[in-house]
């Protein structure tokens, strides 16, 4: 028998084995889906997390409120010191003016406020400086680094904290779903590996009298284990290629409501995974081969006499 010919027969048994189990093979599809369906929902909400918090990152500044009594010269000669670290991306510094300006225009239908205001006299407000970062690690070596003798006792007020707390919170619920995401998908996993148990050991006694034909009429022990393997890397080629389809079909036609619940940040999951999915793919069809070719390899060993 020909090679050629032995993996035409080897491709036509596997075929056959997948129809006469039509329900065994879909459940099994369908588990092998759902595992990546949810592997994927737990990457798809590890980027978007990455993201928004990159995207909060950029936006998240810490502003340093000086005393009235601190000059213009001495806060802007705090700013140029700022400058000077290579942690910092910018500074920006806000008069008393200005900021008593901004605080009248958020409260404006504030009457209490305002008279308060006018009670005062004064412009209670300080001159301030606004820094930003390029991580939001480099904030504490900057609130440190501000605290010389020359400025310290001019600083009334270092605001960061609410940043602090929003970062630690989308951090914290981003690895909760991911920790849930992978129990569920090593859950998947595991009923996958039964079913395929099963459904392999069913194609053996389904087939039982054809491998005795087969060994009879002097087939070897690979060709009649070949139907079996290659049903269970089809199993996982087509779990993830039919995963791959749904995931892009997600990110197409759900456009405008992930650019109008996650912004900006919409573009740049919809490019990492065009990006990365070849690489994406492959990998999840190969830990699928692998598990199922595993399993199917145990099964035989198991029931298989050949």
């Amino acid at each position: 028998m020909s090679v050629y010919l032995s993996i035409m027969r080897a491709i036509k048994f596997t075929f056959q084995n997948i129809l006469r189990n039509f329900w065994l093979s879909f459940i099994t599809l369908t588990i092998f889906i759902l595992t990546l369906v949810t592997v994927n929902a737990v990457l798809f909400v590890n980027v978007v997390a990455q993201e928004v918090l990159e995207s909060v990152e950029e936006r998240v500044e810490v502003t340093i409120y000086f005393q009235p009594e601190a000059t213009e010269d001495l806060v802007k000669s705090a700013q140029g010191y700022l400058r000077g670290f290579g942690q910092v991306r910018d500074v920006q510094f806000v008069s008393a003016q200005d900021a008593l300006d901004s605080f009248k225009e958020r409260h404006g239908a504030d009457e209490i406020v305002l008279a308060s205001l006018e009670e005062i006299g004064s412009n209670p407000f300080g001159n301030a400086l606004v820094v930003s970062t390029n991580s939001t690690d480099d904030f504490e070596f900057i609130l440190d680094a501000i605290e010389t003798p020359e400025y310290a006792s001019y600083i009334k007020e270092k605001d960061f904290t609410d940043y602090e707390v929003i970062i630690e919170r989308i951090d914290s619920l981003s690895s909760r779903v991911r920790l849930a995401g992978f129990a569920l998908a090593a859950l998947f996993a595991f009923i996958a590996v039964l079913i395929i148990f099963n459904t392999i050991r069913v194609a053996i006694y389904v087939h039982r009298d054809e491998i005795g034909i087969m060994k009879l009429v002097g087939a070897n022990d690979w060709f009649v284990r070949a139907p079996f393997l290659l049903e269970a890397a089809l199993y996982s080629l087509g779990a993830a290629v039919l995963m791959a389809i749904m995931m892009f079909l997600f990110l197409h036609f759900s456009q405008d409501w992930l650019i109008g619940y996650f912004g900006d940040s919409h573009a740049d999951v919809n490019a990492y995974f065009v990006d990365n999915g070849p690489v994406i793919f492959l990998t999840e069809f190969g830990v699928l081969a692998v598990l199922s070719l595993l399993t199917t390899a145990y099964a035989m060993r198991r029931y298989l006499r050949v």
